[in-house]
């Protein structure tokens, strides 16, 4: 296979006729590629719902919940600070820094939490999830009893230390335990269920607004909420989750690896032949991968000593800050302050609108989720991004009309766009990929590191994000709207020229990609090879059905003709 991308660099920029044929597979050991495991299966199917297997879906429910947190906090925060009893129960002046310092400290908490991503390696992918979400209960039960902002901003901070602690281990959990048929599906929904958090919290403010007007309730109940995921998490993990079986073999326990396998990926059958498989994938990723110290997690300078590690990692870099700084941070948490802006004064209205856009982009997002793996990352980026362009220069344009002219029909245009980039934009194109992107296209020796740099530039960008932003908003108004169109004009000329497409690529793949002159072209061009492929494997699958059911026919009909 890596012939077939080295004869993509050809100058005539021509696949050449040996790639554009389709080749046996090529036997190469790749911990990506499912095709052997596949095999396997299809000569000894495995129950998709037997008792192991259902447990295993209920840990991964379990894990989504994970994702829930940080969703819930955006649309907490966006809709409590819209809420007047808030604001006179902790003495706010309405300061834009105030607000600001509020709402990034919950971003500082995950930054300062990616310091001990290596307790996932030391005392377990359980145990870390486990105590994040311990810490993010005690953090929400001080923030829904404390009366003073100091201890509000403080008990937020540790909730989103914890926060973080448990979401940067629960995608390599779930990559690690679910069988690899269904790893891409089951990996892809973990992100999407932010959304999830953000209807249980819209929703539930909307209805306390209304039950509880004027009372402290109508903002306390919500902040009790913030326990309700992190605390079924809590208890889920201690009664459901199995431990990794790669962190098992990382501290010599081989057995207890092989007995993971054979009871939740082969129906308890130790013969099954996938166990052996298995098995062998994982010894074989860790001659590659060596055994980090603490230390080896923060040796950043690693991760550029080559010009290919390099070019990796300012992807990783560039794809974290765009994720967090195309415009979705602002629109995300100050999404009230907006409305307000376009001239919807009720704050029950307001509040009401939040929560129907946390229901759409839970719909997008899943959308997204699925059709990534046929559209390809580049083409959702793109097409995203655009998005992104189009939506900035419709808002700021019709913030500017409604307050300069006080023009309704601009003010609802506004809102419509809201919605159309939070969605059709935002959550389809940009939330399926993520986490996903940076991990594909890092190598496993630079994938621990690079998780933990993307994790630490992804805070960093919402960070500065969520802290300007009530300045910004306050002092340059719609301008500040106009900053993301060209921003995200910068965005997509980055993406256009330098991300490279991994969509139906194996890791062997995506590292002969980088070592090649034109990855980005070269990517393409085996990707579109990979397509052509899959389609005609498919016309073949559909044609040797229809000769199978033509021969039966025929024989049918020899059978009735020698009977009459």
């Amino acid at each position: 296979m890596k012939d077939m991308i080295d004869s993509a660099h050809h100058e005539d920029g021509a696949v050449s006729s040996e790639a554009a044929s389709l080749p046996e597979k090529a036997p190469v050991v790749d911990l990506d590629d499912e095709e052997g495991y596949l095999k396997i299966l299809r000569e000894r199917p495995v129950k998709m719902f037997s008792g192991p297997r259902i447990r295993l879906y209920a840990t991964c429910v379990i894990i989504y919940l994970c994702s829930t947190m940080n969703g819930f906090d955006g649309s907490l925060m966006t809709s409590i600070n819209t809420m007047q009893e808030y604001i006179d129960y902790f003495h706010l002046s309405g300061s834009a820094t105030g607000t600001g310092i509020i709402f990034s400290i919950y971003q500082i908490g995950q930054i300062s939490a990616t310091v001990f991503i290596w307790l996932a390696d030391y005392i377990g992918r359980v145990r870390t999830i486990f105590a994040g979400c311990v810490l993010v209960c005690v953090g929400a039960i001080i923030s829904a009893t404390c009366d003073q902002i100091h201890t509000f901003i403080g008990a937020r901070f540790l909730l989103s230390f914890g926060c973080g602690l448990a979401t940067a281990v629960c995608p390599m959990y779930l990559v690690e335990i679910t069988p690899p048929e269904l790893r891409g599906n089951l990996s892809a929904m973990y992100n999407s269920f932010y959304y999830v958090g953000s209807i249980i919290a819209t929703w539930s403010i909307y209805g306390t607004s209304i039950s509880h007007k004027g009372s402290e309730l109508s903002f306390k109940i919500p902040l009790w909420l913030q326990l309700l995921c992190p605390g079924m998490v809590v208890v889920g993990v201690l009664f459901l989750a199995p431990e990794s079986p790669r962190f098992n073999y990382l501290k010599d326990k081989k057995q207890a690896t092989r007995d993971f396998f054979v009871k939740y990926h082969a129906d308890g059958d130790d013969t099954h032949p996938l166990v052996d498989y298995e098995m062998a994938q994982v010894e074989i990723s860790f001659l590659e991968l060596p055994k980090f110290g603490i230390r080896d997690y923060f040796d950043f300078p690693k991760l550029f000593t080559t010009k290919s590690r390099a070019y990796r990692s300012l992807l990783v870099i560039a794809w974290s800050w765009f994720g967090q700084y195309s415009g979705n941070a602002v629109v995300g948490y100050y999404m009230t302050t907006i409305f307000l802006d376009l001239g919807i004064t009720n704050a029950t209205t307001r509040l009401l609108l939040n929560a129907v856009n946390s229901i759409l982009g839970l719909v997008f997002a899943a959308s997204g989720s699925l059709l990534v793996d046929r559209v390809g990352r580049r083409f959702m980026m793109i097409y995203a991004t655009s998005g992104f362009i189009l939506s900035f220069t419709v808002i700021a344009a019709c913030i500017a009309a409604f307050e300069n002219n006080g023009n309704q029909v601009a003010g609802r245009a506004g809102i419509a766009f809201i919605y159309i980039f939070n969605n059709v934009f935002f959550s389809f194109g940009y939330t399926p990929l993520q986490p996903l992107y940076p991990a594909e296209i890092l190598s496993s020796e630079m994938r621990a590191r690079g998780m933990a740099l993307f994790q630490l530039t992804q805070g960093v960008a919402s960070f500065v994000n969520t802290f300007a932003a009530p300045t910004a908003m306050e002092n340059i108004r719609y301008w500040f709207y106009v900053f993301y169109v060209f921003w995200d004009c910068i965005e997509l000329v980055v993406i256009y020229f330098f991300f490279v497409e991994t969509k139906r690529l194996t890791l062997e793949e995506i590292e002969s990609l980088f070592e090649g002159s034109s990855p980005v072209k070269t990517s393409i061009k085996v990707a579109k090879h990979h397509d052509e492929q899959a389609k005609f494997r498919k016309q073949q699958a559909k044609d040797e059905k229809k000769a199978a059911a033509e021969t039966l026919a025929n024989l049918q009909n020899a059978v009735i003709d020698n009977a009459a």
